[in-house]
């Protein structure tokens, strides 16, 4: 999921509208809640997960099955 977060710097100034603090996007993985670096969200299953969640979704195939 995306929220978008005011990230202040405290810059002294008055926040207006246009100020590239205000909001700020940050990425949370759907399952595991945790913040992931912006392009590093895939969907999957109507949900935004992290690679790591997506792969404790996805099925292990073993050579040993075959």
């Amino acid at each position: 999921m995306v929220r978008f977060e005011n990230d202040c710097v405290d810059c002294g100034k008055p926040c207006f509208s246009s100020c590239p603090y205000l909001k700020v996007p940050h990425f949370y993985c759907d399952k595991c809640k945790s913040e992931v670096d912006e392009g590093e969200l895939y969907e999957y299953a109507g949900e935004e997960m992290c690679l790591d969640c997506i792969k404790e979704e996805l099925p292990v195939v073993k050579a040993h099955d075959y």
